[in-house]
């Protein structure tokens, strides 16, 4: 139906504006992570840890139900694409079965294997465990009796604080957006200088693009997580 059409633009619209919400959400997930940390700097029960965790799961729960409506409507919309526009069209229909589909065929992403839920536990754990090896599992902080399916598995993500550049401890971290690597700000910036159509200079990695003053911005999370770890260094050498 003609109608169908026009009712599928204001989804479309709609689906935009949600499209804003899930980076709103990101930003919160990224908040209760820096929170999380500061708390746990500062001697913070568990309570209010699984608390925040809790939050954390929430927006995870959001975030997942966002982005199967988005693959939902896009997928409706190629759909339209090759109908004849005189054709009628069942747009709620046909979004509430890719809806269904979505669901059954993959299941919700597993909430407590999510990036954030993983990153949260892993930061959670180097700061309480400063030096130590992480195992490739952690339980996490409100963990009831799981069944082996159901234990998360996480693996653990080696953070790098040492510039590739002067192999010195960084202080200004900035990343690479072509590649991912950090650098620290001065030593590239004096590479670029020296060397014009100089590369990544970490070895292995597949960025052939030469080093761009405009691919390069501020780390705050990794700056943030050295200084984190310092404070805490500080606090043990006292």
């Amino acid at each position: 139906m003609a109608s169908g059409r026009a009712h599928f633009d204001v989804v479309d619209s709609a689906v935009r504006g949600l499209t804003k919400v899930q980076t709103y959400i990101e930003h919160g997930m990224n908040d209760i992570i820096e929170v999380s940390l500061d708390l746990a700097e500062n001697g913070a029960d568990e309570g209010s840890l699984c608390e925040l965790e809790t939050v954390m799961k929430e927006y995870v729960h959001l975030n997942n139900d966002l982005h199967q409506y988005n693959q939902a409507v896009k997928t409706v919309t190629q759909q339209m694409k090759q109908q004849d526009p005189k054709s009628d069209f069942d747009v709620d229909g046909e979004l509430q079965c890719q809806l269904e589909n979505i669901v059954n065929g993959e299941s919700q992403q597993n909430v407590e294997n999510h990036a954030k839920m993983v990153e949260l536990r892993e930061k959670l754990w180097h700061l309480q465990h400063p030096g130590e090896e992480m195992g490739s599992q952690v339980v996490p902080v409100n963990a009831a009796n799981n069944s082996d399916d159901d234990e998360p598995t996480m693996t653990q993500v080696e953070v790098s604080t040492r510039c590739p550049i002067s192999q010195a401890e960084m202080a200004d971290p900035v990343k690479n957006k072509i590649c991912g690597h950090n650098y620290e700000k001065k030593a590239v910036a004096e590479i670029m200088r020296q060397r014009r159509g100089a590369k990544c200079p970490v070895t292995g990695c597949h960025n052939k693009q030469s080093l761009a003053q405009k691919d390069l911005v501020e780390n705050r999370e990794l700056k943030s997580y050295i200084e984190r770890r310092n404070r805490q260094a500080g606090k043990k050498g006292n």
